[in-house]
């Protein structure tokens, strides 16, 4: 909900910014039409635009220094490119006939693209990431189209920002007239090195993901534990005696806890299976039982202990006999103190049997079937034992994979770097694949022009456009029908 009221807030500071600009240029106020001029920025309605020629002389220098390196950078593109062109249209294609023969997006092997929208497919608390990373995918995409032209000796006039709500969209002016009359291998460097561009960016993106774990290994330990990164203020492990951010978790009950998959894997176990049992001494059970005549409650628990004795943290313990051959050594409930058994208990069991040495025994709490009894160890402090339902320890409690070895250190900066590269991979990739389909106002539209203007057995000039035409109505027809469909299914 407060993601919500964030992007309510944004869509508020667009129309209050809208409407003092609309005012004062009806004034003609002259500092502030000065300050728009000098700065470059264009008020609309949800949309600002900012746009600058300070980059010209940069992406100039940098296209004339490493020349030869340039040329190569982009006939690589441009292979690539047109190696990805069928690969996108078969991905269209595909998602096509599915729908034709009736595949829904509900079975994960039919559907191949989908569009990302925060609150519906994405989390709307990650919006600033959805952000960030149209931001970066498309100023690297239009820079390559900047770099490129500038190598080819088109004029780059600039370069600008759209912010449409909080969805940046960069993009590069550069002259078509110039574009036009290149020869087609040099258009197509130029066509190609957005798409290039974010395939590199994917790739780079992938990378560091992989190599996470390694680059942060000498301040974060991986794959041996659990750090708590937030608890809410609800949450009923919270107390004295209870979890505090920071804690590194290694076990719950007699389940290890190696990662986040490890947590919630430990806490479904413990939600499912009765509470277990504790393997402790016939003398504690003697020093410390304080039972009281035992009666079954409604809830189909057995209480053994006094108001006193509960209230100083005791249950009603229930002893596990052993094989119907053996001797009762011990009165079938007692009342014992919750920590001193669980910090006390050797092991734990289900059966009498699973206690050894034999001087052990297996005591399991009687509580009701939703109400658990759950020991979280963590690498400093006591063990925190939980009585209730765990659902509640899933729900209030936030745990990263990144534990920090140093104090100093928290979860949030490995955890934000991660998750910023799998929005680039991802966004990166569906750009370059979507990009490339042959369609209208996409860089495909272009590319498959250019390419028909190849030397080819078609000699002329008309029937080569014509095809090309075709072939971009073809996959402007189909890109919509799935387009269509899939924000229709999604809203809907």
């Amino acid at each position: 909900m407060d993601s919500l009221n964030i992007l309510i807030g944004i869509g508020l500071v667009h129309c209050t910014l809208f409407f003092f600009d609309t005012f004062f240029r009806s004034c003609s106020h002259y500092p502030y039409l000065y300050f728009l001029k000098n700065t470059g920025i264009t008020i609309e309605a949800l949309r600002i635009r900012w746009y600058t020629t300070a980059c010209n002389r940069m992406i100039m220098k940098w296209a004339t220094d490493r020349s030869k390196f340039w040329l190569a950078w982009f006939n690589a593109g441009v292979i690539i490119t047109i190696l990805l062109l069928p690969v996108a249209s078969f991905i269209i294609l595909k998602m096509t006939f599915n729908l034709w023969t009736g595949q829904t997006a509900k079975d994960n092997s039919v559907q191949t693209l989908e569009p990302m929208l925060p609150g519906v497919n994405l989390p709307l608390d990650e919006i600033g990431y959805y952000a960030a990373t149209l931001a970066l995918c498309s100023v690297v995409h239009e820079f390559g189209h900047a770099l490129a032209a500038a190598r080819e000796d088109v004029q780059v006039f600039g370069m600008g920002l759209l912010v449409a709500l909080v969805i940046p969209v960069a993009y590069a002016h550069i002259s078509s007239e110039q574009l036009g009359v290149l020869p087609v291998y040099n258009q197509l460097r130029i066509l190609c090195a957005g798409v290039w561009h974010n395939i590199v960016l994917a790739t780079l993106a992938a990378g560091t993901l992989i190599l996470t774990t390694w680059l942060w290994a000498p301040l974060y330990t991986v794959g041996h534990g659990v750090a708590v990164k937030t608890i809410t203020s609800n949450s009923p492990l919270l107390g004295s005696t209870g979890l505090l951010p920071r804690d590194m978790i290694y076990r719950i009950n007699d389940c290890t806890v190696n990662d986040c998959d490890d947590w919630y894997h430990c806490i479904l176990t413990a939600v499912r299976q009765p509470s277990p049992g504790y393997c402790v001494t016939q003398k504690l059970i003697q020093e410390y039982d304080e039972s009281v005549p035992a009666w079954h409650m409604a809830n189909g628990a057995v209480s053994c202990c006094g108001e006193d004795s509960e209230a100083a943290g005791s249950l009603c313990f229930e002893y596990i006999e052993g094989p119907p051959a053996a001797p009762l050594q011990l009165p079938p409930h007692s009342c014992l103190p919750a920590r001193l058994v669980t910090s006390h208990a050797q092991r734990f069991c289900q059966y009498s049997h699973h206690c050894t040495p034999h001087e052990t025994h297996c005591m399991q709490p009687s509580l009701d079937n939703v109400t658990k009894v759950v020991q979280i160890k963590r690498r400093e402090g006591k063990d925190v034992l939980f009585i209730g339902d765990p659902g509640d320890i899933y729900r209030t409690v936030d745990v990263s994979d990144w534990v920090p070895k140093y104090s100093f250190l928290n979860s949030e900066l490995p955890e934000a770097l991660a998750l910023l590269c799998k929005y680039v991979t991802v966004f990166s990739a569906g750009l370059a694949v979507v990009n490339v389909v042959p369609c209208f106002c996409f860089d495909g539209q272009y590319i498959v022009a250019a390419l028909f203007m190849l030397r080819s057995r078609i000699r002329q000039k008309s029937l080569r456009q014509a095809l090309a035409l075709t072939v971009t109505c073809i996959g402007t027809l189909f890109l919509s029908i799935n387009l269509v469909y899939i924000f229709v299914n999604k809203i809907i």
